[in-house]
């Protein structure tokens, strides 16, 4: 690896390395508008301008990858110079709309002005006014007076969604981003236009006028969308999750996520949570449901269990341990296929046809016991059982027509057709309610992270399965979400070695393939198909 220095501090990376990159490895920051690490270099916003040891002129960090030798320095007389006169160019014509602006609190030309500006302004002439407001798609607003000409959009676009909607018309001081007369956007990756944009030239329509970001807090998790696994920050305030923004991991979303991603926060919170425990139409408190399921498992003279493909690893493997030691008569199942309802697009970007975020998780836990039966044996087998005890899957909606068992228990998070035809209904946590994992399709094991306070009467899966199976007898041993995690990890050969909190936040890829999990096919999606 070439050694390169910045500001006299010597490191070591990849060959190939881009400067700012590389100078964020030594703890400088090179400040820059148009470089994006999963876009092409375009180089015309100049912030990054930096003194090459050596050289005769200033170059552009964003165009520049590391080689033997080579030394810059960001903090000579020059280079600040340089970086107040880009600043003092780019808001000659920008508008005053910070105390209205969605993007005030994570804007660059904010951040930048104050580390980098600081200058007595000498404008005088009025300043070119743009179009403000523009509705351009159905997640996107467009004010093209904040625009900084930076062309990310453009080039994502071009690179990413392969739809090139957006355009950098007209010349000199007139120039602006948008879009041809009668066109709108209409693909599924909006969202990260607003994430991508440095000012406040694009926001997001969801998250206009919510809230100011300073009072956000952000946590590591993963969407729970799709089988892709995209790595995401929940971003929360008092308990309430206002946004999800894509976080960067390059081994499995870069910096992207869907539409379908963000448009699950409302769901989070809204009318179909499941929120109370009820046996028999009745709402009990949970105790009292797991005593009456209790009942219902020991007198059950055939007993049907449902692992949860949206259900985390530590939820199957005490499902699993429950079953194991108190009710070794019971036939397990993994039912495929999506829950009625599921969004119906797909491409080969991130957006997956399997809406399940663990159909490779419980693919890995049902190889260890060969009595796991097929979602095509529990349909055979519905109208036989005795009783049938459901993991947050919706298997009543997904099996229709084939008939129902004599009684229902279900652990879920939402309502639908399976919650209905309860006997006993327990609620469990929402993804951001709760610490966990999910195997995502490529066999990468990420972590999920509690962001906000569970919900009504919800409880952790693993957790509430922890306490059913003491009462059978028989606890799961999976009290802890860690232990349940590191006890899964030693029975499961793929998972050999993993360690939970070694997942961090970028997660593990398991030493073996896969295992094939079946999903049904879906339309494909407009746009971002490469």
């Amino acid at each position: 690896m070439p050694k390169v220095k910045i500001n006299d501090i010597e490191v070591d990376v990849p060959a190939g390395t881009n400067m700012i990159e590389a100078a964020a490895t030594a703890g400088v920051e090179i400040p820059h508008y148009c470089y994006h690490p999963n876009l092409s270099i375009a180089g015309n916003c100049r912030m990054c301008l930096v003194d090459i040891v050596g050289g005769r002129a200033p170059e552009i960090a964003c165009n520049m990858v590391a080689r033997e030798g080579l030394a810059i320095r960001t903090d000579t007389p020059n280079v600040k110079k340089m970086r107040q006169s880009v600043m003092e160019f780019l808001l000659v014509n920008h508008p005053l709309d910070c105390p209205i602006c969605d993007q005030s609190g994570e804007c660059r030309l904010q951040d930048y002005y104050m580390d980098h500006g600081d200058y007595d302004s000498r404008g005088v002439e009025e300043k070119v006014s743009k179009q403000k407001r523009q509705d351009i798609g159905d997640k996107i607003v467009l004010d093209a007076e904040r625009c900084v000409q930076c062309s990310r959009c453009v080039r994502f676009g071009d690179e990413v969604t392969g739809t090139g909607d957006l355009r950098l018309m007209n010349r000199s001081d007139h120039t602006e981003i948008g879009m041809f007369p009668g066109e709108r956007l209409t693909h599924h990756y909006q969202g990260n236009l607003a994430d991508i944009c440095p000012v406040g030239a694009l926001t997001n329509k969801d998250f206009r006028f919510q809230r100011r970001v300073w009072y956000l807090r952000e946590t590591a998790s993963v969407c729970n969308g799709c089988a892709t696994g995209c790595n995401v920050q929940v971003c929360h305030q008092e308990g309430e999750v206002f946004r999800y923004l894509p976080r960067r991991n390059d081994a499995v979303n870069k910096s992207w996520m869907c539409d379908h991603g963000r448009d699950l926060v409302p769901g989070i919170a809204g009318l179909e949570r499941v929120l109370r425990s009820r046996v028999d139409g009745c709402s009990v408190d949970t105790e009292a449901a797991l005593g009456a399921l209790t009942t219902r498992l020991k007198s059950a003279k055939s007993v049907g269990v449902v692992l949860g493909s949206q259900a985390t690893n530590e939820a199957n493997w005490a499902l699993l341990q429950l079953v194991r030691k108190n009710l070794p008569g019971a036939r397990l199942y993994a039912a495929t296929g999506n829950d009625p309802g599921s969004v119906e697009y797909a491409d080969t970007l991130l957006v997956d046809a399997d809406k399940n975020p663990n159909n490779a998780g419980l693919a890995l836990l049902a190889s260890l016991d060969g009595r796991v039966g097929s979602t095509a044996e529990l349909g055979s087998a519905l109208g036989s059982l005795d009783l049938l005890v459901v993991l947050e899957d919706d298997v009543i909606g997904r099996l229709k027509g084939h008939g129902r068992p004599a009684a229902l228990a279900y652990f879920g998070v939402s309502k639908n057709a399976t919650s209905a035809a309860a006997d006993v209904l327990i609620p469990v946590c929402h993804t951001v309610e709760m610490d966990g994992s999910y195997v995502n399709r490529q066999g990468r094991v990420q972590r999920i992270r509690r962001a906000v306070n569970a919900a009504g009467d919800a409880v952790p899966a693993w957790l509430v399965l922890e306490r059913l199976g003491g009462k059978l007898g028989h606890a799961p041993g999976t009290g802890m979400v860690a232990a349940a995690f590191n006890a899964m990890a030693k029975a499961v050969p793929a998972m050999k070695g993993m360690d939970f909190k070694a997942l961090g936040d970028a997660g593990l890829q398991l030493a073996t393939d896969v295992p094939e999990v079946a999903a049904p096919d879906v339309p494909a999606s407009p746009g971002a198909t490469a």
